[in-house]
């Protein structure tokens, strides 16, 4: 019965969806890398189950597309698309290592985080555009 609370720190840790509370003790935390891939598993099979809905409403590319995209960002709160910009706001700010680690710890987005966020939906708005 220890798994059952142990894939439930792992989904309250690592997504949006509401389970039972249990303790972060470190004998349920000490198998949640295991568990990693149901939360995988739930988001793609999200993503299917709107993609059928998507095709018998008829919904066009652009909805479809950006449904999509959204889905994991809300499934996991977003943590990936936060790790990637504060990581390109680290990478790109040219300073030292030590700096670095400070930008990767600040809460605010930076310039090139607004850019690499821009640059990483920008195939998903360019296909709205072909489209109209």
């Amino acid at each position: 019965m220890k798994w059952l609370e142990t894939i439930a720190v792992t989904f309250s840790m690592y997504s949006r969806i509401p389970m039972p509370q249990f303790p972060w003790t470190k004998e349920n935390m000490r198998y949640v890398f295991c568990f990693f891939p149901l939360i995988g598993v739930v988001i793609g099979m999200l993503e299917m189950l709107w993609m059928q809905i998507a095709f018998q409403i008829d919904a066009g590319k652009l909805l479809r597309s950006c449904v999509l995209v959204l889905i994991p960002v809300l499934v996991s709160g977003g943590i990936h698309m936060d790790g990637f910009l504060d990581t390109a706001d680290a990478l790109s700010s040219w300073q030292p290592p030590e700096k670095r680690l400070e930008i990767l710890k600040d809460p605010h987005a930076g310039a090139f985080a607004v850019i690499a966020g821009a640059l990483t939906l920008s195939p998903l708005l360019a296909s709205g555009q072909r489209q109209m």
